[in-house]
C-alpha cells in the first residue's frame, strides 16, 4: 500500500520531457539584497566615504 502510494506520488511528481525543463545561466539563485551591481556598490561606498568625511569635519 505505501510503496503504491509512493510510485503515484512520483509518477505525479517527475517531469516527463527533461526537454521542458528550464534551463538557467547556472550561476546560484540569491536574494535581492545579495544581488548588487558593481556600480550599486561603488555608489554606496562613496556615499559611505561621503558621510564619513562629513563627520569628520
Amino acid at each position: 500500500m505505501v510503496r503504491s502510494l509512493f510510485d503515484r506520488l512520483r509518477e505525479w511528481w517527475r517531469v516527463e520531457d527533461p526537454e521542458e525543463r528550464i534551463e538557467g545561466s547556472g550561476e546560484p539563485i540569491t536574494s535581492p539584497q545579495h544581488r548588487r551591481s558593481p556600480d550599486a556598490e561603488r555608489t554606496l561606498e562613496e556615499h559611505a566615504d561621503r558621510r564619513e568625511r562629513e563627520s569628520r569635519d
